[in-house]
């Protein structure tokens, strides 16, 4: 028996993954374009981002695939509130998530993010709970992996609405850039994204001005 790697079909494996997430783009201003680095968003909309990397891809199928199999009666179903476009995932009222944190270490209150999300998702069914599934995919680093975890999540009316004023608040800036006729670059607008997002952003070199900048350039010297 003579075995090999198949280089072919694991690009055509791949590439069914890329068409898949390509698409996925979507018109309008949705939540998670809200919550995330207004300039990666810009970015996409001018179709200017590359095309997904492999390990996006499987970020993406990990995700996707978790959701399909856990849901499987349940369809996304788009909400329009305030002319922005929210897409539960489960429209009961829960969030499918999946990390590769360990589950001994994680901690819902460090993922800001998921909780601006969820809260975006509270004003447009009008919730004030909500649920929240996580898969580990690395699980505690140690068997059993994958590993899986579940929580209730109640909110106020305060955070709720504070939080929406947010989303708002860059929901216009970004309309305003949008529609502006100067000649504004991309990089004029200021950037917002969260310290972690650099390690996996594909748009990091249209931001030489930033740290992630400089963090993502770091990784990529290192790994040549």
């Amino acid at each position: 028996m003579e075995i090999t790697k198949n280089i072919e079909l694991r690009k055509e494996v791949l590439d069914n993954i890329r068409q898949t997430i390509t698409g996925h783009e979507r018109e309008g201003i949705h939540l998670s374009d809200l919550i995330y680095c207004s300039r990666k968003f810009l970015i996409r909309r001018a179709g200017l981002a590359p095309e997904p990397s492999d390990e996006q891809c499987m970020l993406f199928m990990t995700g996707f695939a978790f959701q399909a199999f856990m849901f499987p009666k349940d369809n996304e179903i788009p909400y329009i509130y305030d002319n922005i476009i929210c897409t539960p995932d489960i429209p009961t009222g829960i969030e499918v998530k999946s990390t590769r944190r360990s589950m001994g270490k994680f901690s819902v209150w460090d993922m800001q993010h998921w909780q601006k999300q969820i809260l975006g998702y509270c004003k447009a069914l009008d919730k004030l709970e909500y649920d929240l599934v996580v898969l580990f995919v690395c699980g505690d680093y140690k068997p059993p992996f994958p590993n899986m975890d579940c929580w209730h999540i109640q909110a106020t009316q305060e955070e709720v609405n504070a939080n929406w004023a947010e989303i708002t608040a860059r929901r216009d800036k970004l309309l305003a850039f949008i529609t502006s006729t100067d000649s504004v670059g991309i990089t004029d607008v200021e950037p917002d994204c969260a310290d972690w997002e650099w390690e996996f952003c594909e748009n990091w070199r249209y931001c030489p001005d930033t740290t992630c900048y400089q963090k993502r350039r770091l990784k990529e010297l290192k790994t040549k």
